[in-house]
């Protein structure tokens, strides 16, 4: 890695002390403000080939929303001070196919590959969906007839619609702030934590550590659970079905055929397994083709990309049963969860993608509007800046009507 200090790159206020950013940082804040751009030079990444034609094809109708009033809580909030009080890198409104607002801070541009942490599921569900409609993988078979090697864990006896629901039942415990439990063993595993042993040819990485995932005392199907390894273990399935790496397959299936243009990359344990779950990073305008794509139902100017059934699936499957049933339902009481993307349940059917720290696709369909939001917030997860985000998404989308 570069010699690269914090308060070398800070645009505000630095540190008082001399502070490097590194593997045991890059997370906290404000060191993530860099490193969420430059995940590649703390961490092994393998590329994510796009088209590289660098031509911004967005039809554009841009105007000045800073100083719109966010109705939240009864108050009335100014929605530029809301992007900077909660640490915004970029923000990109669509409005019915034309690129209406942009928003850039930080060390972020249109073109700068930001890591979206748990969006990464949602994208490499789209990849799956792909798959199925070439019939070259079945959701409903079981998780072993692909990957024999994951007998005897969690997910011997599940599906695949199991691991896309997250209502396998495991004993894993996502705790973000995690220092010695299972959830610290997984970021080992990842290679996103300094490992607490010496690099030797018999420690374990990510597959290890998925082919040994507890179980529990629960039935498949009948809770949701949210567990992102279920995605790195997505990832792994689609490189036994596709025999490619996953960033061949993600970029040739959806990357490429997206429009996509920019750098982009995932990152990669100890002997290179893809971090299908949370490490791909991407441009703003690229995330914001994708996220396009999913709203005009899998299509574009090249075709039909995404299957139309899968993006149908995504917004109005309503067997809630497994989503009622999870621990903490604080998030979307009355939406639900399928392919690794969130029905809201609010009364424009939005359905969205979400990652720590403050990453967003969000999609109104009714309105033709799509939202992207990266940031580099200091919490991993905050419901109260979830539901102020919510609020900004739907004040817009009234502004925009």
């Amino acid at each position: 890695m570069d010699n690269l200090k914090i308060n070398d790159l800070m645009k505000s206020s630095p540190p008082a002390n001399d502070h490097q950013v590194t593997l045991n940082n890059w997370r906290k804040y404000p060191y993530n403000k860099w490193a969420f751009v430059n995940t590649r030079q703390i961490l092994p990444t393998s590329e994510i080939k796009t088209n590289r034609q660098l031509v911004d094809d967005f039809e554009r109708n841009l105007i000045n929303m800073d100083d719109l009033n966010i109705n939240h809580n009864k108050k009335k909030l100014l929605f530029k001070k809301v992007l900077n009080d909660c640490d915004t890198d970029a923000f990109l409104i669509m409005h019915r196919g034309k690129l209406v607002y942009e928003h850039f801070d930080n060390f972020t541009d249109k073109s700068t590959p930001h890591i979206i942490f748990s969006v990464s599921k949602s994208l490499t569900s789209l990849t799956a969906g792909i798959l199925q409609e070439k019939n070259s993988l079945n959701v409903d078979k079981k998780i072993s007839y692909y990957l024999p090697e994951i007998i005897g864990s969690a997910y011997e006896d599940a599906t695949i619609r199991n691991l896309l629901d997250m209502n396998i039942a495991s004993g894993f415990v996502e705790d973000y702030l995690d220092t010695s439990g299972i959830f610290k063993e997984y970021r080992n595993a990842t290679g996103w934590d300094v490992s607490d042993k010496d690099f030797n040819q018999t420690e374990s990485g990510l597959r290890q550590f998925l082919s040994k995932l507890p179980k529990s005392n629960q039935e498949h199907g009948t809770k949701y659970h949210y567990c992102s390894p279920h995605s790195d273990l997505l990832g792994w399935i689609i490189e036994r079905v596709t025999e490619e790496t996953f960033s061949n397959s993600i970029s040739n299936l959806l990357f490429k055929p997206s429009g996509t243009n920019y750098e982009a990359n995932v990152t990669l344990d100890k002997w290179g397994a893809s971090r299908s779950a949370g490490g791909i990073s991407i441009a703003p305008y690229d995330l914001l083709k994708i996220g396009e794509l999913v709203r005009c139902e899998g299509s574009n100017k090249q075709g039909q990309i995404i299957p139309a059934s899968w993006i149908y699936d995504i917004q109005n499957y309503n067997e809630k049963r497994a989503w009622q049933s999870q621990n903490n339902l604080e998030r979307f009481p009355n939406g639900n969860y399928r392919s690794k993307w969130y029905q809201s349940g609010f009364q424009d059917n939005e359905f969205c993608a979400i990652g720590i720290h403050g990453q967003n696709i969000w999609i109104n369909p009714k309105k033709e509007l799509t939202i992207i939001r990266m940031s580099s917030a200091s919490d991993p997860i905050n419901i109260d800046t979830e539901e102020l985000m919510f609020s900004v998404f739907e004040t817009i989308a009234n502004e925009l009507t």
